[in-house]
């Protein structure tokens, strides 16, 4: 006998044609299976038009466990299999979890080249091969459990033609580790006839559509009903009703899943979910029926099937997945027969009670039995191999008629509740009304004159509430215009006053001339305070006339912007100017321009805290006396709600702010009456968050300019850059916060020989540039643009970088009440307006004289680390975020002033000024103390050696740590360490 070995480890993928056509050959050359060829004829499809080949004359050969021996094939190495959908109790002979099935197969005359297809039904994978050339297959075939891939696909078909009446050889290369039905191990294939299966198919797949559709129905009927329950608890009905259909949508989509999932476990775990949910419907369609019934679920009912139940569901868990394959009778059918008697009675006495069409729930509760017993256990045997796609169908549609014969029920009965009430509520408001029309009969009379006297009283309360508003807004206004005023005339008076006290003390200071300017100039601002009031009535009353005098516009510009260059500089943003012309020479109203530029460029700069204000100057093309003058700003920008409205006297688009100067809400509304006064236009546009631009277009016959102009450009100088820069000067730093220019020169020069002197010109820049100097002293004004002092003063009192600075008010409101609220406010000392020079500077020095004690007995043997109730509460707060922060870094020697300054949330510099304000020690020393404190504290505690202590608090030497730690306490870390209660911190 003709014997062929193999090498079964050399079967890869590669390899399996060549191993097939073997096979052909070696049974080709034999007549010993030619009695084994399957011949199929049209007339084996039947009525379903396919044919099974699971119980046909299959071979056999099982493929060898990785590390077996190497089997040999031949004509008698294959052995006959009769049944491939065996189970784990009749598993081939040799089979191990994967293997090769052969069989023949002879298509008949009138099959020739005729399409038929092939399919498959498995859990595990598969390749299949026709006269050893690929067909297809499904999953991932692997020698393990862990290699292998299952895969379902029962619908699928692959087409197959067979081109003469030779025996062709089918091949199936098939595995199944996984054995998710212990009595379904093997495969099932399927010869079809593939044109008229295809169209069955394909109509059977329509029916199967309808479990998903009904489902989804049901789950929004079920979601609704839920949603009302949410509603309204109170009606736990709603609550009954929304589980049940919700289950049966779940039920739905179980059983599409369980027919059209690709995955063996997700089948097998649709199987058990099936009798799951059939457990769950029952139990609560009854809690539904008995709700109808009782308007409550008897206690014993509840208990006793939810015993039942719960059982079932627990016997269900077994079956499936501790004792797998194992089956046994249940008797559900029985149960679910005898449950349904008792909820058959609660329909019966649904219809005892005469309730408004009771005949839907019986209709439903007889639909959903008919369902159960017809459909979903099939009891009576009805549905043949074929009809499966029907049954489901079904079944699908008898779960979804209870659930709509409810809903109808319960839409009726909520009707029939609806026009009950309807009805109760009319008769009460016809009864209602028949007792107001009496009531209202016995009233009219006595009410009548009571109105008529009511009436009078309310014109007469409004004519005096009228009068009262005007009186009221008529003291406010003339209130705000004497506030206002006073402050304006206290500036100049001040910068009179002192300068005149200087003359008289010394007449031989050389500051005289300063002196006489600051007078002279003083005055003068008085006296143009008084024109502006005529001014601003003149303007209220059209009796403002302009005063043409030839002036150079681009040196006007240049005027105003030069201002501005402080602070600009402070705010930190860029200030340009462009103009192609040197001059432009041109008759116009100077101080009417003055007021226009001022208002314009004021509020670009004071509302712009980053980027840059570009004005520009260019003349028109069309004629040669046409302006065009534009301020943009990348500030804040304007609401487009608010745009309209800013020419608006008194309108502001913050009306937050506290300090109302004279004019202020005006600034814009005069510049645009000014311009329309010279027949020009102002025009506005803005983005909020992004950029602001306010055109002027203008009108201004030329003119010739002077023979004594002076040609040479106007430089912007910076107040803060002239008078108090220079980082190596020793000078205690203080910030003056005014917003008169005069003022601000007298002050400085007042304490210039002592203290570096920076300067703001209102709150808002005060703030900002205090809070980025950290400087020894604050002198603010009270009244200012923007915030004033009492914000001022509260935003540095508040925050812990400055709020150790103290604080000097000056102001024109030296009363009583307002003294108290500055020092409510935080303020150090209150001198009011106007001030003498040698009080300021005895208050200036006394104030940072009594700080830097502070300072001094605070860092006194690091009083502040061992005694921190010494210190005020916000000091103490931020000293131990700064203990803290050093702390959870004390192993990274890296950790500097840099790192510490960044996690605090200031710079290297604030941080610097802030330690050594408050307790006189600089950020890095301040690390190497806490450094050293915590190791003392370690080394008490024996916690580690000296040298590991080292490096827990970011000492990179040991040699380093002994000398820095002898230098602070007075004695070698190893002390502490021989004498733990000795060594003193």
């Amino acid at each position: 006998m003709f014997v062929y070995t193999y090498s079964w480890h050399m079967c890869s993928n590669k390899s399996i044609p060549i191993f097939l056509l073997i096979c052909v050959w070696l049974c080709n050359c034999t007549q010993l299976r030619a009695q084994d060829t399957i011949t199929i004829s049209g007339k084996n499809f039947g009525k379903f038009h396919e044919i099974s080949l699971r119980d046909k004359s299959w071979l056999f050969h099982p493929e060898p466990v990785r590390g077996g021996g190497e089997p040999a094939l031949g004509l008698f190495g294959w052995q006959p299999l009769h049944f491939t959908g065996f189970g784990k109790a009749t598993l081939p002979a040799g089979w191990h979890g994967i293997g090769w099935f052969a069989i023949w197969l002879k298509a008949g005359p009138e099959l020739a080249n005729r399409k038929l297809g092939l399919r498959i039904n498995h859990d595990g994978a598969s390749e299949m091969f026709i006269d050893g050339k690929p067909i297809g297959g499904y999953g991932k075939l692997g020698r393990s459990a862990q290699e292998m891939e299952a895969v379902r696909a029962p619908w699928d078909l692959t087409p197959l033609w067979f081109s003469d009446g030779r025996p062709h050889l089918l091949t199936i290369h098939y595995a199944n580790h996984i054995g998710v039905y212990p009595d379904f191990y093997g495969f099932e294939v399927l010869l079809v006839d593939y044109q008229p299966f295809a169209q069955r198919m394909r109509h059977k797949l329509i029916l199967y559509q309808f479990a998903p559709i009904c489902a989804a129905a049901g789950l929004i009927l079920g979601l609704l009903h839920l949603l009302l329950f949410f509603f309204y608890p109170q009606r736990k009905l709603n609550l009954y009703y929304a589980v049940y259909v919700i289950l049966t949508g779940i039920n739905g989509i179980v059983i599409y899943e369980y027919y059209f999932t690709s995955y063996p476990t997700v089948q097998y775990f649709a199987d058990f979910m099936t009798c799951f949910i059939k457990v769950s419907l029952l139990w609560s369609g009854l809690m539904l029926l008995y709700m109808l019934d009782y308007g409550r679920v008897p206690r014993w009912r509840f208990l006793t099937l939810s015993a039942i139940a719960l059982s079932y569901i627990i016997s269900y868990l077994i079956r499936f997945y501790i004792f797998p394959g194992q089956s046994w009778p249940d008797g559900f059918s029985i149960v679910f027969f005898v449950c349904n008697i008792d909820g058959f009675i609660s329909v019966y006495h649904l219809i005892c009670k005469k309730r408004r069409s009771a005949w839907l729930v019986a209709a439903g509760v007889s639909a959903v039995t008919l369902s159960y017993f017809f459909a979903l256990d099939d009891t009576f045997h009805v549905w043949s191999y074929g009809n499966n796609a029907m049954r489901v169908f079904t079944l699908s549609i008898g779960d979804l008629i209870l659930p709509v014969c409810l809903s109808l029920y319960l839409a009726l009965d909520f009707s029939k509740t609806t026009q009950s009430l309807a009805a109760r509520l009319k008769e009460v408001e016809i009864l209602s009304a028949a007792a107001l029309s009496l009531e209202s009969e016995k009233r009219e009379m006595a009410s009548a004159e009571a109105r008529k006297l009511e009436l009078m009283v309310q014109q007469r309360t409004a004519e005096l509430k009228e009068k009262a508003e005007k009186l009221h807004e008529l003291d406010a206004a003339k209130f705000r215009l004497f506030t206002n005023i006073a402050h304006e005339f206290r500036t100049p008076l001040t910068l009179i006053i002192n300068p005149a006290r200087e003359l008289l003390a010394d007449a031989n200071n050389p500051n005289t001339e300063n002196y006489h300017k600051l007078i002279l100039g003083n005055a003068e601002r008085l006296l143009q305070l008084i024109n502006q009031l005529m001014e601003l009535s003149k303007l209220e009353h059209g009796l403002m006339e302009l005063s043409l005098l030839p002036l150079d516009l681009v040196a006007l510009i240049y005027d105003h912007l030069q201002n501005f260059e402080t602070l600009v500089v402070q705010k930190g943003i860029s200030l340009h100017f462009r103009c192609s012309h040197k001059q432009l020479w041109v008759l116009a109203d100077r101080e009417k321009l003055d007021k226009i530029f001022l208002n314009i460029i004021s509020n670009a700069v004071k509302f712009t805290d980053t980027g840059r204000v570009d004005v520009f100057l260019q003349q028109n093309e069309h004629g040669e006396d046409s302006f065009t003058i534009q301020v943009r700003d990348t500030g804040k920008g304007i609401p487009q709600s608010k745009l309209p409205h800013i020419f608006t006297r008194f309108y502001q688009v913050d009306p937050a702010a506290s300090y109302v100067p004279e004019g202020s809400g005006i600034g814009l509304a005069i510049a645009k009456e000014l311009v329309e006064l010279m027949d020009g236009q102002i025009l506005v546009k803005s983005w909020e968050g992004a950029y602001t631009e306010i055109t002027v277009l203008l009108t201004l016959p030329r003119a010739t300019a002077p023979e004594t102009e002076d040609e040479e450009g106007l430089i912007l100088n910076d107040e803060n850059a002239r008078y108090a820069l220079g980082e190596d000067d020793d000078r205690p730093v203080i910030l003056f916060v005014e917003d008169h220019l005069e003022l601000r020169d007298f002050v400085r020069r007042l304490l210039a020989d002592r203290y570096r002197v920076y300067t703001a010109t209102n709150g808002t820049e005060g703030i900002a540039l205090g809070m980025e100097l950290v400087p020894a002293l604050i002198i603010t004004d009270v009244m200012m643009p923007g915030q004033d002092g009492y914000q001022l003063c509260r935003a540095f009192k508040e925050e812990p970088r400055t709020s150790h600075i103290p604080v000097v008010m000056l102001t024109a409101k030296a009363d009583s009440g307002h003294r108290l609220l500055g020092i409510e406010t935080g303020a150090d000392a209150y001198l009011g307006k106007p001030f003498d020079k040698r009080e300021l500077m005895a208050t200036a020095n006394n104030l940072i004289i009594l700080s830097r004690q502070r300072r001094d007995a605070a860092g006194t043997k690091n009083r502040w680390l061992n005694d921190p109730a010494y210190l005020p509460s916000i000091e103490q707060a931020f000293m131990k975020k700064i203990q803290l922060a050093v702390e959870k870094h004390l192993d990274d020697a890296g950790y500097g002033t840099d790192q510490l300054a960044t996690e605090i949330g200031l710079s290297r510099i604030q941080l610097h000024r802030k330690l050594k304000a408050v307790i006189g020690t600089a950020p890095g020393e301040l690390i190497r103390v806490i450094r050293l404190q915590y190791a003392h504290a370690l080394l008490q505690n024996r916690t580690a050696t000296v040298a590991e202590v080292a490096y827990q608090v970011g000492f990179s030497n040991p040699a380093s740590f002994s000398a820095s730690f002898s230098r602070h306490f007075g004695f070698p870390p190893k002390m502490v360490t021989a004498n733990p209660g000795n060594a003193g911190n």
